[in-house]
């Protein structure tokens, strides 16, 4: 079904952010330069674009607030994307609520039900496990809600590109010569570290490279990728590589290689998926496939305030930073 211009088009019509079009739209909650805001009058003028009555709803709601739930805070990644998604609601003027699931299908359930008691204007969920059974009530509630980090067909979703990131983190050890290969993190479903290690497991697959799959299931990531990997390097000396699904992956693998004897960064290449800011000061740094979090932050909240009647499924790509622990030198 077509729809009318967003408030994304309006932004590139006036050549600044979605969030100062809203000020401008919303007479607040941070003043814009005169210049500024005739550019975007303008815009909206040029595009005819009319804003989504369920925005406007929100704001003028009781609460002006949003939930979150995320499967563990204690998690870099997933604090991260919380930073990310709680900067671009204060910006847009509201306030985010944000719940933990601990991994736990029945935990989420119960977070997810206290934002709805507490009367939050809209939910954003990064499911812990198979988003079917939590996303049946957000529908039966009527609560505007978005899926971040993982993807459900008919709901709206916002997430990393996660099959080409295991693609870029497979290519990229790859390109470094290596032929026998691990690969930490597996699965057949469609949650994040599974899609990650079918991309790389594909790349792998084509070059016809040996390759050893260890799956480390949630939500103990670091230790089991610790104990893989040691039994790993016992049993397998002629690895020299690794791939790690998630950050979480490769700190397991980083101590378990040192208490191997093995060099990593030398005599054994690392790179990991997630790119969280711990990344860059292990020893050595990391090498990953960098989420970006402010990008799938913005997004979520600008998806959950101009919904669309079609749900759409947006991914983000994901972008290789290479540092030491590839083999890759540091440069200047």
């Amino acid at each position: 079904m077509a729809t009318g211009p967003t408030i994304r088009d309006v932004a590139a019509r006036a050549g600044t952010s979605t969030a100062v079009v809203s000020y401008v739209l919303n007479d607040g909650p941070r003043p814009v330069a005169p210049a500024t805001r005739a550019r975007v009058l303008d815009a909206v003028a040029d595009l005819g674009y009319r804003r989504n009555n369920l925005a406007r709803a929100l704001r003028a709601n009781r609460t002006g607030t949003i939930g979150l739930v995320v499967p563990d805070l204690a998690k870099p990644f997933f604090a991260e994307l919380v930073r990310a998604v709680e900067d671009a609601a204060f910006t847009r003027g509201f306030r985010l609520l944000v719940g933990s699931a601990h991994f736990d299908a029945g935990r989420e359930g119960e977070q997810l039900q206290a934002l709805l008691d507490a009367r939050v204007d809209a939910i954003l969920l990064a499911p812990s496990q198979d988003p079917a059974p939590a996303v049946t009530p957000l529908r039966r509630a009527g609560i505007p809600h978005v899926l971040v980090h993982r993807t459900h067909p008919g709901t709206a979703g916002v997430a990393g590109d996660d099959t080409d990131a295991g693609r870029q983190a497979a290519a990229h050890l790859l390109g470094h010569g290596h032929h026998h290969i691990a690969l930490l993190g597996a699965g057949t479903g469609d949650d994040p570290v599974s899609l990650r290690a079918r991309g790389a497991d594909a790349v792998l697959t084509e070059h016809d490279r040996p390759v050893s799959r260890l799956a480390c299931p949630f939500p103990n990531l670091r230790d089991d990728a610790y104990l893989a990997t040691r039994a790993l390097l016992a049993s397998q000396p002629q690895v020299t590589a690794i791939c790690a699904t998630t950050d979480e992956h490769a700190l397991g693998a980083l101590r378990a290689a040192t208490e191997a004897g093995r060099r990593t960064g030398d005599d054994l290449a690392l790179v990991s998926i997630d790119g969280t800011a711990l990344a860059a000061y292990l020893t050595p740094a990391l090498t990953a496939v960098t989420t970006p979090f402010d990008a799938i932050g913005t997004d979520a909240i600008d998806t959950i305030l101009n919904p669309t009647s079609t749900p759409t499924i947006r991914r983000h790509p994901l972008t290789l930073t290479t540092r030491r622990s590839c083999g890759c030198r540091p440069t200047g």
